[in-house]
């Protein structure tokens, strides 16, 4: 049997751009999860009448990059999350920026980065559990993967 060379998230970080020259990417603090979902690459119909056996042709068209959903404890006074600085006033703005998720800490060298903006932000309150932030990231162009 062979061993999974594969790791557990934790240690995973979400980190948001400054826009600067050079520019620096902080961490996103209390992130509990980290999902990227929603890729696809649209199929163009190429089909035509002499198609062999009547059977459809596609071709790939367009890719989309979907969309970053990350889950976070909420703090409304830490600069990551809040209204003023943080993913809050960024989805009330509409600021576009860079992110990188890096995966240095959960055993890997690697990361993602890429370009985006808050397309949407949801609260969940519960007498038992942290004050959950749901923040979406509306991805914009491609994911680029390189190592850290």
């Amino acid at each position: 049997m062979v061993a999974s060379t594969g790791k557990v998230g934790l240690g995973t970080t979400f980190k948001v751009g400054d826009g600067g020259s050079p520019e620096v990417f902080t961490s996103v603090v209390n992130v509990t999860a980290i999902n990227i979902s929603g890729r696809s690459v649209e199929e163009v119909d190429f089909t035509h009448l002499a198609s062999t056996g009547g059977f459809r042709e596609f071709r790939p068209g367009f890719k989309d990059p979907g969309e970053i959903k990350i889950t976070c404890h909420y703090n409304p006074t830490d600069a990551t999350l809040n209204g003023t600085t943080g993913l809050e006033a960024k989805l009330n703005s509409g600021a576009t920026f860079n992110w990188e998720i890096d995966m240095t800490n959960a055993g890997f060298a690697y990361k993602l980065t890429g370009f985006g903006y808050v397309s949407g932000g949801d609260f969940t309150f519960t007498g038992e559990d942290p004050i959950n932030f749901e923040v979406t990231i509306r991805v914009s162009g491609q994911i680029d993967e390189s190592v850290a």
